[in-house]
């Protein structure tokens, strides 16, 4: 299966924050280096819908979404 990845700059385009917030997550562990400094899109696709709904909605959506992995461990 062929990964699709991005630069740190296309990462950073598609979350709508500065490419050195980009590293800070995966210093974080939020997202992670495939190839050098590269990010698997699918998982950059995940964070960025997160981000959306955090930006739009703010705190009930995060209670929203401990709310849901609570019930599903």
């Amino acid at each position: 299966m062929l990964r699709q990845l991005l630069s740190i700059t296309q990462t950073a385009e598609r979350l709508r924050v500065r490419p050195e917030y980009v590293r800070e997550l995966v210093a974080k562990k939020r997202l992670e280096f495939i190839h050098g400094e590269q990010l698997d899109a699918a998982q950059v696709e995940r964070l960025a819908l997160l981000m959306e709904k955090l930006r739009k909605n703010g705190i009930a959506t995060l209670v929203e979404i401990c709310a849901q992995d609570d019930t599903e461990k």
